[in-house]
Order: C-alpha cells, then structure tokens, then sequence
C-alpha cells in the first residue's frame, strides 16, 4: 500500500465553520492525530490549538478532558473505546468535573466520509441535563408525595402515625437520623416516638444515656413553643443540646455528635391552625445523603393534616367512650318519655338504683313509680312545661322500686319538637345519701350549737376578712347581744369598738402564719382572757376561716398568783428548815464528839457498876451519831440526782465486806456490771450492819448473786432471830423497826428502799428458811444488768 504523509493543513474556513457551532470540537485526521481544535475545546480541555496539533484526539480526551479522578468512570471507558475503537457514536451524556464548577456534555465521534477526517464533539448540554433532572425531581416529589398523602389518609386508628411519619422523612433523607416527637401542649411537653437511621448507634446510645428515649419526656420551653407555632422549618444552630431543649448535658450531647459525626441539624414543626402536634428532628451526618428539602416543605403540611386528623379522630373516639361510659356506667340515668308519659328509652344506670332492667321499663308510665305524695307536684310541673319547647326544669321527687324509696333529682327537658327525640328527656341521678347527709350534716349542726351554746368558754367563726359567720351565745352574751345580731360584722368592730385589727390579735397571726396563735388580754375592768385563734383550712391547704376561742380566766391567773405566792414562801420556810437543819446537825454531830471523848476517859477511870453506866451513855452518843448520819444520807439522796452509770457490783461487795472485819461473811464472788451510782455501797452497809447489830457474835452472813429475768437479784441472808411475817412490809417504811424491841430510828432499811427505787429495783424480806422465821432472815433487791 502506497503511504504518504498526512497534511494537517486546515482551510481558513474549517475553524471558523465549526467555532460557529459552539461546541468544544476536534478535527483529526484519519488517524486521530488532531489537525485542529475549536476555541471551546481549548478552554475544556486546558491546551491550545497549536500544541494540540498533530497529537492523539484519543489521548487528548483522556488526559485533558475525562481524566478517572474527576469523572464518571463508565461513560469515560465507554468514550474512550470508542476512539481507539475508531468507532462512530453518538448521545454519550458524560459529566465532567472541574475546581471551578460541574457541567454536562453530550459526546459523539463521526467521520466524515470524503475525507476520512474524524470530528469528534463534546456539547456542553449542563442547562437541558438541569431541566431534566428537575423535571425528574418534581416527579419523583410529586409521586413520593401522593403516595404518602394517600397512605397517611387511609392510615388505620391502630397505628403508629409517628413511625408512619418518620418513614417518609427518612425516605427524603437517607443517611440522616430523624427522630419524631409527639407534643402534649397541655402539659408542655415533647415525647420522643419514632427513630430511623439510630440503629448503628444503639449500643452507644444506651450506654451513654442508660435508658430507652422513647421513654423520655422534654418541658417544651414557651419560646420554643412560639417558633414552632410559626411552623417553618429551621436550622439548629445550637448542635443536639438545643434538639433536647437543654435538658441534656452538653458533655453527653457532644459526644453522640462525635460518635455520630453529625452535621447540620433541622427542626420540622407539625402544626396545623396555630395548633402544635408534634415535631421532627433530621440530624445530618456527614457521610450521609442529600436531604430532599423541597418534598419535605410540602409533606410537613402533609403530615401536620394527619396528625390533626388523627387527633381529632381519637379524641372523637375518646368522646364517644366517655359518653358511652356516662350513660351505661354513670350514676346519672336517663329516660325519654313520649308524649302520652310512657318511657320509650332507659339507660342501664337505672337497674342499679331502682333495680328494674332497662327492657323492663319500656311502656311503663313515667308516673307509676313515683310516691302518691309527690304525683300531684310532678303532673303539674310536666303539664306547664309541655306548653315550653325547649324549655327544662328541675325538681327532686321520690320513687319506689324493688329496692326502697329513693330521692331522686331530675332535669326534664322538653323535645317534644325534636325530629331525633319527639319526647320528654330526663336526666336524673339518685340523691338519697346526698339527701341523708344533709340531714346528718344539719343534725350534727344542731347538736354542735347545742355544745357550743352550752359551754361558758366563748367562741366565734370568721371569714378570712375577718366577718362573723357564726358565734355562740356565750360570745353574743359577753356583750349583751344575740348571736344573729353580729353575722356580717368584723371581730375587731363588736369585741373592740374599732376600726381597725388589733395589735396582738391572734386571729390575725394565725390568718398570716397559717398556724394556730394564742395570747392573754387584761381588760380595763382587771379580767383577764385567754384568746387562741385557729386557721381552718382546705383539701389544698388554703385557709377558709378563722376560729377563735376566748376564756375568762380571772379567777385561774389569781389562783395561780395565790399559788405561786404560797410556793415562794414554801420555799424560803424549806430553806429556813434546812438551815436550823445544818446549824443542829453540825453542832449535835460537834457535841457527840466531845461526849464520846469525855465517856471514852471515863471508861478508862471507872469501873464495875459506873463503867456500865458510862457503857450505856456511850451507845446512846454513838446511836445518836448512826442517827444524824441516816439524815444526812436521806438528805443527800433527795437532794442529789447523779446519773446511773455502770457500777462494778462485785467491787462494792469486797470493799464493804473490808468494813466488817470480825462479822462471818460468806461470799461467792461473782462480776456483774449493774445500773447504779456511788451511793450503792449504803444498802450493803445498812444490809450488813442490821446482821451485824442484831444477829449477835455467832451471826453468819451469806452474799448471793444471780440472774433473774434479765435483772441482778442479790440476797443478804443470816442466822440472827429473824423477822416476823407481820413487820416484813412495815420495816422499809421510816421509824419502824422490826427485829428487837429495842430503840432506834428506823432509817436505814428506808433509805435501802429508796435508793434501790432510784436504780429501776425494789428490795423485799424473807424467812432464810421458808417458814421458819427463827432461822434467820434473807433481804433481796434486783438491780438492772448493764447488757453490752
């Protein structure tokens, strides 16, 4: 085959023949090798006509025109066939991409036959592909709309219109999460119900907000309610802290956003005539879809529409359950009477008062059951209002039934010209207990102002302005008047003859604190009363009256003067005694001693007769000495009051025993902590003393200790002569004596008594041997265990 060297010579007019057609062009040779470029090429693909001469259209297209990172990769490896393919094509729509903007072209290769030449074209067709593509918008919005008007129209009551709802939005937002809430606007609230495009994020969810959301309810702030009545649709500036209405932390709503990777965020107000239903959220993510704002705009209203349909429809349904319930389960029955009085309807309620089934009551005159009483009232209102259409009225009348006579209130209203009606209608219910509590109520009236008026002490009842309602007559009395003559009048204007509240009023005080305040007045007279005034209150708390209660109490302030008069006296005679008390101790106490040193001398000087004379003298100081310290004993135990605190009962024992070194004392030894003061050790000395004193030389004495009961029981026993049953009581009582016929004071088993009932305890006497009192006696006492 013969070859010669291609001329890329191009006429003059080819260039401008084909700038004409305004398309980005190439002329090449057989071969593709380019032999011109338009001037709309040059700016597509970035080269000018003189360097792209005599290069590879083909490789022109790839490299400056269709390169793989900025174009779609199927019509570029389609072109790009066809040119090494040297194949013709046409409507090729490809888009290219640039830094600057994004276009559409139509590409097409064609070869032109007379002269081999290639024409390869890129039409810039961005504003027709623009047109189509909106054009299939709106239709795909328009058939996305009817759809989901149709399907939300013929939603069923059953179900969930929320989740319906946000179906559709997540539909015209893919990728997004939209989360929709219904709006309670009585309590101001938002409920979140439906969430889509969540469910990756669950697990986060939970852990960061440890609870379902569904769950949740968010105050509903008034100037958040005021935007969204506007029922615009807006961007939230404020991230989801604002989505939650700042009820959540912003700690743990920044960081769902980060785990999310949320992007903007929208807000779509469900409203329909001023009227809130609900709201959707659409939070953006970042690698999500585009979000169909155009179809959203239109379904909002769409499904603000539903909404109030449904709502509507629910409440109808609501309606129609409570009117239903009112008249199958309400106290309230009714009938229809037609015009000749016979009942043609009876509501279930009526069985329950009158027990006659509804059916039964069908046909039956109205007036049948109604007491003969009654009859002639009841026909002669019913007559009058058959000449009223329209018209109602009210009145109570008893009837009989299987179950009793009952009281019944009724409301009949004539619609007689009713189309739906033609008769009497009767809404009545039963008021028998109302009607007995009343007469309970105003029996109990009576009686409490039969109470009141019998009393002396003076009482009022006042509003909360201070008026009277209601006084007794020992009140009205006070002031000479009758209780009826000051109902309406303030307390401060008929006690007082003022103009204005008191100073130190109480009823005032208790009106201000709600709490009841006292206070005592003296009179101009010299009488003094006591005044206590009480708030009286509601259910909720709030004061709807004001008692007051006022007493003379002239006599009990003189008696308590007189009282506190003969108590001071009582008091300065107490300390006057006990101070010739002091000055005779000390001074009897001061002359026993210098007695007891001159008989002690005396018994050393004398002997036989007159040493037992200065004997006996001697026991009568020393018995005098044992008296004063029995005194000075009850004394400190009236006088002093030391708490009890845990005693070592053990330890008291062995040093008390220390004080008796010649008396045969037995003793176990036992460690017991026990309820007690200092003063313990006085009962074993007296105990043991008593044994000692009258038991003689030969006298043994056993110490016990035991667990009784949860009580300390201690026993002091011996072999003296015992005590007989008749004094085992008397002896613990002052000035008695029990073992001998001899002289003392009878101090010391009193003072035992009183201390052991100063420690919780009590002490008794008993034969060592039941029922031999010769054989010596056994003093018991218990004491309180200290338990740890």
């Amino acid at each position: 085959m013969q070859t010669t060297e291609p001329d890329m010579e191009v006429r003059p007019e080819i260039p401008q023949i084909l700038d004409a057609m305004d398309d980005a062009a190439i002329l090449a040779d057989g071969d593709l090798r380019v032999r011109t470029i338009t001037s709309s090429m040059e700016r597509l693909a970035g080269i000018s006509a003189d360097d792209a001469r005599d290069a590879d259209a083909a490789r022109i297209v790839a490299d400056q025109i269709l390169p793989k990172e900025v174009t779609d990769r199927d019509p570029r490896e389609r072109i790009l066939s066809l040119l090494q393919n040297h194949t013709e094509s046409d409507g090729i729509t490809v888009r290219i991409t640039s830094a600057a903007e994004e276009r559409w072209y139509a590409f097409s290769s064609r070869q032109v036959l007379a002269t081999g030449d290639w024409l390869v074209r890129f039409r810039d067709v961005t504003r027709r592909e623009a047109a189509e593509g909106e054009v299939r918008r709106k239709s795909g919005d328009l058939a996305f709309l009817s759809r989901a008007a149709t399907e939300l129209a013929g939603i069923p009551d059953e179900a969930d219109i929320f989740s319906a709802i946000g179906t559709y939005l997540h539909e015209l937002a893919p990728g997004s999460i939209v989360i929709v809430s219904a709006a309670d606007i009585r309590a101001d609230t938002l409920s979140p119900r439906a969430f889509f495009g969540i469910e990756p994020f669950l697990p986060d969810i939970i852990e960061i907000f440890g609870e379902d959301l569904t769950g949740i309810s968010l105050d509903l702030p008034s100037h958040i309610r005021t935007i969204m009545i506007r029922g615009e649709i807006e961007e939230v500036k404020g991230g989801l802290q604002e989505i939650a209405l700042g009820q959540i932390s912003q700690e743990i709503c920044r960081k769902f956003e980060a785990i999310a990777c949320l992007g903007a965020m929208y807000c779509i107000p469900f409203t329909w005539k001023g009227e809130i239903f609900g709201t959707a959220v659409i939070l953006t993510r970042w690698e999500g879809g585009e979000v169909n704002f155009r179809a959203i705009e239109v379904f909002r209203s769409l499904a603000s529409i539903a909404l109030q349909r449904h709502r509507a429809e629910a409440e109808l349904r609501g309606s129609e359950k409570t009117f239903r319930a009112l008249i199958e389960k309400g106290s309230e029955f009714i009938l229809i009477v037609d015009e000749q009085l016979k009942i043609r309807f009876a509501s279930p309620p009526i069985e329950r008062i009158d027990g006659f089934p509804p059916d039964m009551l069908i046909g039956r005159r109205a007036f049948d059951m109604i007491q003969p009483e009654d009859l002639p009232r009841v026909e002669e209102v019913v007559s009058t209002l058959a000449e009223r259409p329209g018209g109602s009225v009210q009145f109570e009348v008893r009837f009989t039934g299987p179950r009793g006579t009952h009281v019944i209130e009724a409301i009949v209203t004539n619609l007689l010209d009713d189309p739906h009606i033609r008769g009497f209608v009767v809404n009545a219910w039963d008021i028998t207990d109302r009607k007995r509590t009343e007469e309970a109520l105003r029996r109990a009236e009576r009686e409490k102002a039969l109470i009141l008026d019998s009393t002396a002490e003076m009482f009022a009842y006042y509003d909360t302005d201070l008026k009277v309602l209601w006084v007794n007559r020992a009140a009205a009395a006070f002031i000479g008047r009758e209780p009826e003559d000051l109902v309406g009048h303030r307390c401060y204007e008929i006690w007082h003859n003022r103009t204005s509240v008191c100073d130190i009023c109480p009823i005032v005080l208790a009106r201000e604190t709600k709490q009841p305040q006292e206070t005592e007045i003296t009179a101009p007279d010299g009488s003094v009363f006591f005044l206590r005034g009480y708030p009286v209150t509601d259910e909720s708390g709030e004061i709807i009256g004001l008692i007051e209660f006022a007493q003379d109490i002239t006599d009990r302030k003189r008696a308590e003067e007189e009282r506190a008069r003969l108590y001071n006296e009582l008091e300065s005679a107490h300390r006057e005694a006990n101070l010739y008390l002091d000055i005779l101790t000390h001074d009897i106490r001061n002359a026993n001693c210098v007695a007891t040193l001159y008989t002690d001398l005396l018994m050393q000087i004398l002997d036989r007769e007159p040493k037992e004379y200065v004997r006996k003298m001697k026991g009568s100081i020393d018995k005098s000495t044992e008296i004063l310290a029995n005194v000075a004993m009850i004394r400190k135990i009236h006088q002093e009051h030391a708490p009890l605190k845990p005693i070592d009962l053990h330890g008291v024992i062995v040093s008390e025993r220390k004080n008796f070194p010649e008396a045969e004392i037995r003793y176990g030894g036992v460690s017991r902590m026990v309820w007690a003061d200092d003063l313990l050790a006085e009962v074993f000395h007296n105990l043991i003393g008593n044994a000692v004193k009258f038991g003689g030389p030969d006298v043994v004495i056993a110490i016990s200790v035991e667990t009784l009961d949860g009580s300390v029981v201690v026993a002091v026993a011996d072999t003296g002569p015992g005590i007989p049953d008749e004094l085992k009581e008397a002896i613990f009582h002052r000035f008695e004596r029990g073992r001998t016929r001899a002289r003392g004071e009878g101090l010391g088993l009193y003072i035992c008594r009183t201390l052991l009932e100063r420690y919780g305890g009590r002490i008794w006497v008993e034969d060592r041997v039941a029922g031999t009192t010769e054989a010596g006696a056994a003093f018991r006492f218990t004491l309180k265990e200290v338990v740890e």
